[in-house]
């Protein structure tokens, strides 16, 4: 029957390229892993993993890494969501990390409050890091709603 071919589809891979596909995007999260100082440990405790092996899996491209846990694992990689999660899928051919990551360049000088708080966030594992910055951005929309309120 014409058109039904599953190659006409948008999202269906071959078996090729969706492994060439893991492999690209584990290459990427054990090298990204590595240069944040992190063992395969650290992301099972952090993501729950049960073992080891699926993260090894995940890293040699012998399984996809999970799309309803790409955000997880873009907040562990210390990288942008939305960027992580269309290479994840394979919308981007690669994840470039130096125009994403770019962070906005600091006051000349922290006060002592600032330079504690920083470092305290710094200490978090990156789930307490996220939640964190959730309820800076809950703060900062009381602080607003008061000021407008004065």
């Amino acid at each position: 029957m014409p058109g039904t071919s599953l190659r006409a589809a948008p999202n269906v891979r071959t078996t090729r390229e969706r492994t060439e596909l893991w492999k690209r995007v584990g290459g990427f999260v054990r090298e990204r892993r590595e240069a944040l100082g992190l063992s395969q440990g650290d992301i099972i405790r952090v993501l729950g993993y049960k073992s080891r092996n699926a993260v090894s899996n995940i890293e040699i491209g012998v399984e996809g890494l999970p799309t309803k846990r790409a955000y997880a694992w873009a907040d562990l990689l210390e990288v942008p969501r939305d960027a992580f999660f269309q290479f994840v899928i394979g919308e981007t051919e690669r994840l470039e990390l130096g125009k994403a990551t770019a962070t906005p360049k600091a006051p000349a000088q922290l006060t002592t409050t600032e330079e504690e708080l920083l470092a305290r966030y710094r200490r978090l594992p990156p789930k307490f890091q996220r939640r964190l910055c959730e309820h800076a951005g809950e703060l900062e929309t009381l602080a607003r709603a008061e000021r407008r309120r004065r």
